[in-house]
């Protein structure tokens, strides 16, 4: 699925039995309906707001043969059974890329998960904001220390060492 093109369609496996073993999801870029059955039989539909998440994490599963690894690209959430599948990959050539795009997509925070199952943010964020070092606002450049456009045209006076006193008589109005 690409990150650019929402909304999506699709249904991934549950890991239950019976008719609860299948779910359906709308994924948009700020929500998310899943509609699936719950191992009583009964049909549920849920719509979460993408706060609702995590955010969008990378897990690495052994693959089907036990020698290989897989990568799951997941919207994680707090209650395991809510997470949503994203991709499921055997070669990591372009997960790195699609994980960011994910993340940039839907406004989420990149998260890795432990092999306990702990997860730990990728980079710091405030919300929606990420944190990183504050850049300095101007660079020095070699131009830094000449003068303003506007001041070229005005002449620099130019003080002489030794001050010159003029001596003669005031001129005032009322002499």
């Amino acid at each position: 699925m690409d990150p650019q093109a929402l909304p999506h369609r699709y249904k991934y496996r549950t890991g239950l039995e019976g008719d609860a073993a299948e779910a359906a999801v709308l994924l948009d870029r700020t929500m998310a309906t899943v509609c699936r059955r719950l191992p009583s039989g009964i049909p549920m539909a849920m719509r979460m707001t993408m706060h609702a998440f995590e955010g969008v994490a990378v897990r690495f599963a052994p693959g089907d043969d036990g020698d290989t690894m897989k990568v799951v690209l997941e919207l994680l959430h707090r209650d395991p059974n809510l997470s949503l599948p994203l991709a499921v990959v055997d070669d990591m050539d372009d997960v790195v890329a699609d994980w960011r795009n994910w993340g940039r997509a839907l406004s989420l925070p990149l998260l890795v998960v432990e092999a306990d199952g702990s997860y730990r943010p990728v980079e710091a964020r405030l919300g929606a904001i990420d944190i990183r070092p504050t850049r300095p606002r101007r660079r020095r450049s070699i131009l830094a220390q000449r003068r303003p456009r506007f001041l070229v045209r005005r002449r620099v006076p130019v003080i002489p060492e030794v001050p010159t006193f003029v001596v003669g008589r005031e001129i005032t109005a009322w002499e």
